[in-house]
C-alpha cells in the first residue's frame, strides 16, 4: 500500500519561514546592541550613555589664558568643575552627551519642591541622595540651578519663591564655598502656551525670571539669563530649538546654551 505524504500548505510554509527569519534577525540585532540596551536602562533617569560628545570645536573658544581668570582653564575643565541641577531640560545636557552624567543632578518632571526631598542622586555609594546631600559630599566649584518650568503653571508667586529660596539656602549650606548660579527659566513654544497648557505662558515665565533674578541678588548668587537666546520675535521658543513638543529642546539649543556659558563664564 502506498502512503501518500500530506502536502504542506504553501501559506503555512511561508509563515514558518517568516518566523524563523524574523527570530534570527532580532536575535542578531539584540546581540549587536546588548551594550547599548544595558547602558540605557541601567543608568540614572536622564542618560543613555556616559561617553561624552565633544562640543568644543568650531565656534567654541575653549581658550586658556593665564592672565584672564575666566579663561584660566579650558571649558572642558570648567564644566567638569560644575554641577548642573534641574529637571528634564537639564537632563538634555547628559542625554545629548554634552555633559558627563556625574555632573548632572536632574530628574524628568522634577520641581524645585521635589528637589528638596526626593532622593535621586547616585554617587556610587549604594544609596540615593537628595541634591543637597550630594552637593555636601562633592563640594563642586560651582552649581547651576535650573528649576521652575514644573511649577510656574500651578504655583502662586509667593509659594514658588518661598520654595526656591529654601532650596537655595539648603544648597549654600551644603557647600558654602561653591559658587551658586540660578539659571533663568527657559521659554516654551507659542503652540505649547496656547494649546497644551494655557497656564504656562512666556509672559508668566518672564515675570518669574524677574523674581529669580532678584532672589539671586538677595542670596548672593549669580543669575544666568539665557532665556532670550532661544526665543523668536514673538517672545516664544523658536522652532529651530524645539524638540517637537514645544517644551523640550533639540541638540542645537544645547549647543547655543553651552556656547553662551563658555563665552560668559562665571567664576
Amino acid at each position: 500500500m502506498i502512503i501518500k505524504k500530506k502536502r504542506r500548505s504553501p501559506i503555512k510554509t511561508a509563515f514558518v519561514t517568516f518566523l524563523i527569519v524574523s527570530l534570527a534577525f532580532f536575535c542578531t540585532l539584540f546581540a549587536l546592541n546588548l551594550d547599548v540596551v544595558s547602558s540605557y536602562f541601567g543608568k540614572n533617569p536622564c542618560v543613555s550613555d556616559t561617553s561624552m560628545r565633544n562640543p568644543y570645536q568650531g565656534s567654541w573658544n575653549n581658550k586658556v589664558d593665564a592672565n584672564n581668570p575666566a579663561l584660566s582653564e579650558s571649558f572642558l575643565d570648567y564644566v567638569d568643575d560644575t554641577i548642573f541641577i534641574g529637571d528634564s531640560r537639564t537632563c538634555g545636557l547628559a542625554t545629548y552627551r554634552f555633559i558627563k552624567q556625574k555632573n548632572v543632578y536632574a530628574v524628568v518632571g522634577q520641581s524645585h519642591i521635589g528637589a528638596r526631598s526626593e532622593h535621586f542622586v547616585n554617587l556610587g555609594t549604594g544609596y540615593l541622595l537628595t541634591v543637597a546631600q550630594a552637593v555636601a559630599i562633592k563640594k563642586p566649584e560651582r552649581m547651576i540651578v535650573s528649576y521652575g518650568i514644573n511649577g510656574v503653571s500651578f504655583m502662586g508667586e509667593d509659594s514658588f519663591m518661598s520654595e526656591y529660596s529654601a532650596l537655595i539656602d539648603e544648597l549654600k549650606s551644603a557647600s558654602p564655598n561653591s559658587l551658586l548660579i540660578i539659571q533663568s527659566i527657559l521659554p516654551v513654544s507659542s503652540y505649547y502656551e496656547i494649546c497644551t497648557d494655557p497656564r504656562l505662558t512666556n509672559h508668566k515665565i518672564d515675570n518669574y525670571n524677574a523674581k529669580l533674578k532678584q532672589l539671586a541678588l538677595e542670596k548672593d548668587c549669580r543669575f544666568l539669563d539665557i532665556s532670550s537666546l532661544l526665543k523668536d520675535n514673538q517672545n516664544c521658543l523658536s522652532s529651530i530649538y524645539d524638540s517637537g513638543d514645544g517644551l523640550h529642546f533639540n541638540i542645537h539649543a544645547y549647543e547655543v546654551i553651552l556656547q553662551y556659558i563658555d563665552q560668559n563664564r562665571i567664576i
